[in-house]
């Protein structure tokens, strides 16, 4: 039989922003459910996974698999000790040993590859966006009360809880971070659990934070660093990469049992030079790990160019399978030129400066577009709009 089970949709939820729950995080938003649903919502998953029938919304994974590497679905596996389990899973869920949440939106950098349901701190240009580039498809989000209060008002057995992954906003600027640790202290036994923190590395470590989570079996803390300094610095907006690579090292000095990793996001930004981002970090670092976009700023709506482009400057096997996947979006892709334009002008930055070749390849190639584009006589043309307006 195909190895198709994966045990989070057993032993895992994730907490949506709007409250709902999810197995995983790489399952859409849209997919999230209920809490008193999620057990009947995801037996058809779980009968599945028991058949050996590979679930669509499992790509990623199964995509990172296909290239060799460990996915989300083997270190879960490994994690929740399948190879014991398997003979008594069932279609039904079994007790939470893993849950994954963003406390809250509290942040204060302004990623632009994010939103206002991740980021309080987008929400003023979500709003400037929605009355202004309405064609640009971003929305104002408005985010339910904390996951830790919806949680707070469940009951649930903690009894076998053993992991715990926390995301933002950022977690050590939510005024509710220190309040879900002391929750969880309170319902079980936190030398028992594993702590995931993915944290931007923007706030220096107080003592009473340090403090309890010492007192976690042990913490994996990821820093958030996208490439390069200046690609990093760009993508990120807000952020100064020499001060929070600073704190991201003093945090592995505060730390007792930690694993220090750096997770970068890549996207037609920075993607370009993931291999130099990629070396950058590995002296510093435990692990360093990566994803890549799959919204504003994604590369698998580019052409063929920028594939070829990239792909002469890496020899990445992961990216190289990713893309794979690419098929050429036309409106897609020149939305995403707009609106990284766009972007420059609201936050008065330059991907000129940040990344030059990126930059000049970009001018090249879309000169080669308008060149050959044929305006209808009509002029009533998505693309010609875009073009007029860059």
């Amino acid at each position: 039989m195909v190895d198709t089970i994966c045990m989070l949709p057993w032993e895992s939820f994730t907490v949506t922003m709007n409250n709902n729950f999810r197995p995983c995080c790489r399952f859409q938003t849209t997919e999230g459910v209920l809490a008193e649903d999620y057990d009947e919502a995801f037996k058809q998953l779980r009968r599945d996974m028991l058949d050996g029938k590979k679930d669509p919304r499992c790509r990623k994974c199964w995509e990172e698999e296909a290239c060799g590497q460990p996915s989300m679905r083997t270190h879960a596996n490994e994690f929740h000790g399948l190879e014991f389990k398997k003979e008594w899973l069932t279609e039904n869920f079994r007790k939470p040993v893993h849950i994954e949440l963003s406390i809250d939106n509290t942040c204060n950098l302004q990623c632009r590859m994010c939103s206002s349901r991740f980021s309080s701190k987008l929400l003023k240009r979500d709003k400037w966006l929605v009355e202004n580039h309405d064609h640009l498809d971003f929305h104002v989000a408005k985010v339910e009360k904390s996951r830790y209060e919806t949680l707070k008002d469940m009951k649930i057995d903690w009894s076998e809880l053993r992991s715990v992954k926390l995301l933002g906003g950022e977690p050590f600027l939510s005024p509710n971070f220190l309040d879900f640790l002391y929750f969880l202290d309170m319902r079980t036994d936190i030398s028992n659990v594993n702590l995931e923190i993915v944290t931007n590395c923007t706030m220096k470590m107080t003592e009473e934070i340090t403090e309890i989570l010492n007192q976690f079996k042990y913490v994996y803390l990821y820093g958030s660093f996208d490439g390069l300094p200046e690609h990093s610095m760009y993508q990120r907006v807000g952020s100064d990469w020499y001060q929070n690579f600073d704190h991201f090292l003093e945090y592995g000095e505060l730390l007792k049992n930690r694993q220090m990793s750096v997770h970068q996001t890549f996207t037609v930004i920075n993607v370009s030079h993931i291999d130099e981002a990629l070396e950058l970090y590995k002296p510093h670092t435990d692990t360093v790990s990566w994803s890549y976009d799959d919204y504003k700023f994604s590369f698998l709506q580019a052409p063929d160019w920028f594939e070829e482009w990239v792909l002469l400057r890496t020899n990445n096997k992961k990216l190289r399978g990713i893309f794979k996947s690419r098929k050429y979006d036309h409106i897609g892709w020149h939305r995403t030129l707009h609106t990284i334009d766009t972007f420059d002008r609201y936050y008065n930055t330059s991907l000129e400066k940040a990344n030059p070749e990126l930059h000049e390849a970009l001018r090249i190639n879309t000169k080669r577009y308008v060149d050959a584009h044929k305006r209808p006589p009509t002029r009533d043309c998505y693309y010609c709009d875009l073009i007029d307006e860059m």
